[in-house]
Order: C-alpha cells, then structure tokens, then sequence
C-alpha cells in the first residue's frame, strides 16, 4: 500500500530488480511540463505545490494518527527505492525521496490544504491555452 492513495484498493508496486517503486497517488507536485524528474522541477514550485496537491488527492491525512501513519510511511522507505514515479509528480531520486517520505508523515494530521478556487482555475486554463497556441 502507497504512503497516499485515494481509494481502499490502491496498491503501490515495488520492482526488486530496479529498485524502483511506483507510488501511485504519492508525492504529487506540479512541474513547469518540461521537467520529468524532480531536479527539473524548480524548488519553489515544488514546495509550493506537494503539500497542496497531496491534500487534494487524499484529504483523510487530517484524520491520521501521526504516530501510526509515521510507521506505515517507514515501512515503504525500507524498501529502500532508488527512484520513486507517481501519476502525479516527477520522478524522485536520492535525497528527494527521503524528504517526500518526511513531508507525507508530516501531513498527518494536519488540516487539508483548501482547494484553490474558480478564478485560479480559470487563470491556469487561459495560461495552458497560451503555452498551446
């Protein structure tokens, strides 16, 4: 089971050989679209963006015993992945995944990150209708 995940059937999946793990729903992050990895990804708009988009997909964390969850996260990071892929954010490779499992633990807990709003909806689409043209 993923550290985040948005259903009860999500399941993360651990390829021994690679050392790769897919995360699913986990460590979500925005990046500027040309960026794959998280080295491309600037750090502010990661910071930015990974409590936000991790709340969105999986508001329960406000609920989370931090203690208890704390230990499910560690229990993936022994797995010890050398890179980690989501469906929601670039790829992790060395320290970076290290500190997304420590920014998911800290989530528990926490109050969920409100949704951004109509206007800002509408000035991402008018910005990506741009970037197309």
């Amino acid at each position: 089971m993923p550290p985040i995940f948005d259903g009860p059937a999500t399941r993360a999946l651990f390829d021994e050989r690679s050392r790769v793990l897919w995360s699913v729903d986990s460590f979500a992050a925005l990046s500027t679209g040309a960026g794959y990895e998280h080295a491309d990804v600037p750090p502010d708009l990661y910071d930015e963006t990974f409590r936000l988009l991790n709340s969105l997909v999986s508001p329960w964390h406000q609920w989370l015993d931090r203690d208890r969850y704390a230990a499910h996260v560690r229990e993936v990071a022994r797995l010890e992945p050398v890179a980690t892929a989501s469906a929601h954010g670039p790829v992790l490779r060395g320290d970076a995944i290290e500190d997304a499992f420590a920014r998911v633990i800290a989530m528990a807990g926490q109050p969920i990150v409100a949704p951004p709003g109509q206007p800002l909806l509408d000035e991402l689409v008018a910005a990506a209708a741009v970037v197309v043209s």
